[in-house]
């Protein structure tokens, strides 16, 4: 008998056990589902993030292609109805769409817009079906996270904003590290053109070709479309040696009254807003071969005296140029200087500078 209590007991132990480890899993299970949607949603964006961050190469690492990451894995987790990531442009400071994921109604297209406007103002946007939240950089807005709500999405529009505001640091950073390893690359790039143009212009190749070739290299330092080198005549007057660039066609009769301002004043000229700068003239110049969003002009010089101007329009992105491309560009001078003089001594002899090429 004593045998069989200890059966029932230890039974007994075990039934007692099992319904305790139970209970508490039924407890939890019936409490917590739409908390643990939300905890999960959480911890999958943000190990999205992490993981693109350590893992990505390349590509993967541009501002853009985070933002894709991000836009679809928020898509796909929340079934909203629609999401973008918008990015204050460091040049111009307008927001910039970086991504957008889902089919958003065209009639809502007013109200995006209107969303971004109110993000300036307030670090949540709620307007109807749409929502937004700011991102940050250093203390500062860079950026907005919007979405349109959708029928079938799997949390309450405000959970969402929760969402958005336990992985924005982590989006945050990872977008600042991608545009800094993107400027890194692209400070790398420079420099190595930077390198083959004092390389071509400090070369044994005959001056004439040395131009050509450094022009054309000048033109692929600041992303160009087109680039000309100017030369100065003996009466001042400025004289088309070369050009450079994929939009360079029909350009051998180029003259541009902004280099010849240039080479007068000795002062380097930036345009960014082609279309509403009056110093540029439909049909006259470069306009009478492609239009001109943006333009850079700086003097050669050799010494102290001007002998030139190098000058190049529109950058490929289509972004206006900086001030930094002045003086990446104006950083040449004095090579470029060097090799026209000495084209300058070769011919001065046969009627003064020629056009190369």
């Amino acid at each position: 008998m004593a045998v069989a209590r200890r059966k029932v007991s230890r039974t007994n132990r075990k039934t007692t056990s099992k319904t305790a480890s139970v209970a508490p899993r039924r407890k939890a299970t019936a409490r917590v589902p739409a908390a643990m949607g939300e905890e999960r949603i959480i911890r999958t964006l943000q190990q999205g993030l992490f993981d693109t961050l350590s893992g990505s190469e390349g590509e993967g690492r541009s501002p853009i292609s985070v933002s894709a990451a991000f836009v679809q894995s928020f898509l796909q987790l929340t079934k909203v109805q629609a999401i973008a990531v918008y990015v204050r442009d460091e040049q111009t400071r307008e927001m910039t769409c970086l991504a957008e994921a889902g089919s958003s109604d065209a009639s809502v297209a007013g109200k995006w817009r209107e969303g971004l406007a109110r993000a300036e103002q307030n670090a949540q946007v709620s307007s109807g079906d749409l929502y937004g939240l700011r991102l940050h950089r250093i203390g500062r807005m860079d950026g907005v996270v919007m979405f349109q709500t959708g029928k079938s999405q799997r949390l309450p529009s405000r959970k969402l904003l929760t969402v958005l505001t336990a992985v924005e640091p982590w989006l945050a950073v990872l977008l600042d590290h991608a545009r800094l390893t993107v400027k890194y690359a692209a400070k790398i790039l420079r420099i190595q053109h930077m390198e083959q143009v004092s390389d071509l212009l400090n070369s044994s190749l005959a001056e004439e070709e040395k131009l050509r070739r450094a022009l054309d290299a000048a033109v692929r330092l600041v992303e160009a479309e087109a680039g000309a080198l100017f030369l100065s005549a003996g009466d001042g007057a400025l004289t088309l040696c070369t050009v450079a660039g994929e939009r360079a066609t029909g350009l051998s009769a180029l003259h541009s009254s902004i280099a010849t301002g240039v080479h007068r004043t000795g002062q380097a000229v930036l345009i960014t807003r082609g279309e509403q700068d009056a110093r540029l003239v439909a049909g006259q110049g470069w306009q009478a071969a492609l239009p001109v969003a943006s333009l850079v002009s700086v003097p050669v010089r050799m010494g102290t005296q001007a002998v030139g101007v190098l000058e190049v329009v529109n950058r490929r992105s289509g972004k206006p140029f900086s001030n930094w491309d002045v003086l990446e560009l104006a950083s040449l001078s004095n090579q470029f200087g060097l090799a026209i003089d000495n084209l300058r001594r070769g011919t001065v002899g046969e009627g003064g500078p020629k056009r190369v090429g």
